[in-house]
């Protein structure tokens, strides 16, 4: 019994970790990039229902853009820092089939997290250990990615709500 319960344990923890890419599941159409001023919380979604006026740009995806984007945020390189609290995001994309949200993330470098409406495996990956007793996710972007994203943002002209790297996060 002892086996099958460390077996069970073991083939239900390589099935979540074995998908490195949640959003490979999501039967999409069109992916479209947002830039919006999402202070105090404020989701795209929402916006997109009741706050348009907050939406900067718009700008959809290529294929290879996807790709890229989705690379780098499910990557298990792309997490390892530590999180604020503010969570502005400024940035989103959503998912689309037939002009119909079936996914989104929404992302603030400013507290250098996410919200996706997919979980995302390479979020639990790394720890930050306080104590013997105390640890906690490290689910902040990594260095690099923070700046792959801030590029991704520049190169796709949604520079409004970016600002300089330079917290103690980008050193």
């Amino acid at each position: 019994m002892k086996y099958l319960t460390k077996l069970i344990l073991f083939l239900f923890v390589s099935s979540v970790f074995s998908q490195t890419n949640p959003f490979d599941k999501l039967n999409f159409d069109k992916v479209v990039a947002y830039e919006f001023q999402g202070n105090g919380e404020l989701l795209i979604e929402r916006c997109l229902k009741e706050k348009k006026d907050k939406i900067n740009k718009t700008l959809e995806l290529s294929k290879k853009q996807v790709n890229n984007l989705e690379q780098v945020l499910t990557s298990k390189e792309s997490y390892g820092n530590s999180t604020f609290s503010c969570f502005d995001p400024h940035f989103a994309v959503v998912y689309y089939k037939n002009n119909k949200i079936i996914g989104s993330i929404n992302i603030c470098l400013e507290c250098n997290y996410l919200i996706s409406s997919e979980k995302i495996p390479a979020t639990e990956l790394k720890w930050i250990k306080i104590s013997d007793d105390y640890s906690y996710p490290a689910k902040g972007f990594s260095k690099i990615t923070r700046k792959e994203i801030y590029n991704f943002c520049k190169n796709i002209g949604f520079d409004k709500y970016l600002k300089p790297l330079n917290s103690y996060l980008d050193d």
